[in-house]
């Protein structure tokens, strides 16, 4: 039996090559297609501007990722090479600054967080205080923010009580960071991602809700109503210049009200879609 000769290196570089040119048309196929998105997402909302930046998305775009890959090539590899390519197809539709907490002295874990998850397609602005990142992106200096994570501020001062207003001019959570999970990365501090509301909703698997206590309810009160209605949570976060109102992250059994004369009143200010497992 003859065997068949195996390709040599030269033919092999060459079939790379090939490849390699279809990659790039596909990723040019694409970019032109990412071109007329703005544009139909302001048919879609009547001529409202629409954020070229939507976390919902992405994530769905990414879990679809790494549920259909297999073989050799590394799943971690694989989700930075898309978004950094999403980066900068978001970078086609609208050139975003990302404010991101980083202090003087002390933990700049989120501005590293942020420049990793955000890419090249963003231009980032460094923010000392957290509640000044809030203040960026509510008067429009940045079209995101990314500061500690609820409970997370690590001796600074709580910032997500300025949230706590139905006002449609205030931002909102949209992302918690880092949104992609491996063993064999270390844990850090978590942060998350801000942006003013557009007008498509962002969908969410989990959500962060300030609840102001009814009169005379204590803390334990307003975690007995959310769990007797379905309502997971973690532990209910508290701020010394806001006081009755405290902060549920909801990870599952929320609908959308809650009865109970524990609880006066909830503002979602925001969610999350779940972390995105590379292992």
């Amino acid at each position: 039996m003859i065997e068949a000769t195996p390709p040599t290196l030269d033919a092999l570089r060459q079939e790379i090559d090939k490849i390699d040119g279809k990659i790039h048309a596909l990723i040019r196929a694409r970019a032109k297609v990412v071109t007329h998105v703005a544009k139909a997402k302001a048919v879609a909302s009547g001529g409202a501007p629409a954020p070229a930046f939507r976390a919902a998305r992405e994530a769905q775009v990414l879990r679809a990722l790494t549920e259909r890959h297999d073989g050799p090539f590394p799943m971690a590899s694989l989700v930075r090479i898309w978004r950094e390519m999403m980066s900068g197809m978001t970078k086609i539709q609208q050139d975003i600054v990302v404010a991101a907490y980083k202090p003087e002295k002390g933990d700049a874990t989120g501005w590293d967080i942020a420049r990793d998850h955000f890419g090249l397609g963003m231009t980032y602005l460094p923010v000392g205080r957290a509640r000044d990142v809030v203040v960026a992106v509510r008067d429009g200096q940045a079209g995101i923010g990314v500061l500690p994570a609820p409970g997370e501020e690590d001796g600074e001062e709580p910032w997500w009580p300025t949230l706590a207003s139905d006002s449609a001019n205030l931002p909102r959570i949209v992302l918690k960071l880092p949104a992609l999970t491996s063993a064999s990365q270390q844990s850090s501090r978590g942060q998350v991602a801000l942006i003013l509301p557009g007008p498509e909703p962002e969908e969410a698997d989990a959500h962060y809700l300030a609840i102001e206590a009814g009169q005379g309810s204590s803390r334990e009160c307003v975690a007995a109503a959310l769990s007797a209605a379905g309502v997971v949570t973690g532990p209910l976060l508290s701020s010394p210049d806001a006081f009755g109102i405290y902060l549920a992250e909801v990870i599952s059994g929320w609908t959308g009200a809650v009865s109970d004369t524990s609880i006066r009143h909830v503002t979602p200010i925001g969610g999350y879609p779940f972390a995105i497992n590379i292992d």
